[in-house]
């Protein structure tokens, strides 16, 4: 159980009332298929600059009439902000500052949840949107960044320590990181792709697309080092042990417990 209340959570309302045109307004900022996430169901996203680089990544929820962002805690400032100074002729903007976020992970997380909300025992990965547990209204979302299976509760923040009892960002990717260098090309759907039906129209898509088709110069890859010592964040990476030559660094390391091995 994890409090991530220090995370970024915010409405996106269209003017018009059309939750479609929220979608597309998003869209105008990231390089995600908004449109097509369906009522009750959520995306991974991403903000980009005019550089193609990486602003932020959030997710982005349909919750029927708005959207539903979490973004992350040391941008959501400057998230709030680009959506501001780009969307307030389309949308309403609101920072739900006053909700609380806790993420429930692990096998045994469903099972433990379904005993205060029996509706997330039918959720599948990825559904999102309001719920009931221990009869305070939520927006719950069975999904989380430990890559097991688990949800994230918003819950008003005053009812938070009720509902959990316990108190509780970017080495990765960041701005000079486009999402074809930090291998996040899943995320970004065909129909924003070249060729797709809403093809490019947000901020860096003629790099972000030019290295679809044509590759990019560094990338992000997994590496599992000889011995038991993690190799730390800012290490440099050489093609070989006699080479003087950098071929790259290390943005993030640990000891990786399922692989029983630095990563």
């Amino acid at each position: 159980l994890f409090d991530v209340s220090h995370m970024g959570q915010l409405v996106l309302r269209a003017k018009s009332g059309k939750v479609g045109d929220a979608a597309l307004a998003l869209e105008k900022l990231v390089p995600q298929d908004i449109a097509g996430i369906a009522p009750g169901r959520q995306r991974y996203a991403q903000f980009t600059n005019d550089d193609g680089g990486l602003l932020d990544d959030l997710m982005v929820a349909n919750f029927g009439d708005h959207l539903f962002l979490v973004v992350n805690a040391a941008c959501k400032a400057e998230d709030e902000a680009h959506l501001r100074a780009h969307l307030t002729d389309a949308c309403e903007i609101l920072s739900l500052a006053d909700r609380a976020l806790i993420a429930l992970q692990g096998p045994k997380a469903e099972s433990a949840l379904a005993k205060l909300c029996a509706d997330v025992s039918s959720m599948k990965f990825m559904d999102a949107g309001p719920r009931r547990v221990a009869d305070i209204d939520c927006f719950v979302s069975r999904s989380g960044y430990t890559g097991e299976d688990g949800f994230e509760i918003s819950v008003p923040a005053h009812k938070a320590e009720a509902l959990a009892g316990l108190c509780l960002y970017g080495h990765d990717i960041d701005t000079t990181t486009t999402p074809v260098e930090g291998a996040l090309e899943w995320s970004v759907q065909k129909v924003r792709r070249s060729g797709g039906a809403r093809a490019g129209g947000f901020p860096g898509a003629d790099k972000i697309l030019g290295q679809f088709a044509q590759g990019a110069s560094r990338r992000r890859v997994g590496l599992k080092p000889e011995g038991r010592a993690p190799v730390r964040e800012g290490a440099a990476l050489f093609a070989d042990a006699t080479s003087s030559e950098q071929i790259g660094k290390v943005t993030s390391g640990g000891f990786g417990p399922s692989l029983n091995a630095p990563v």
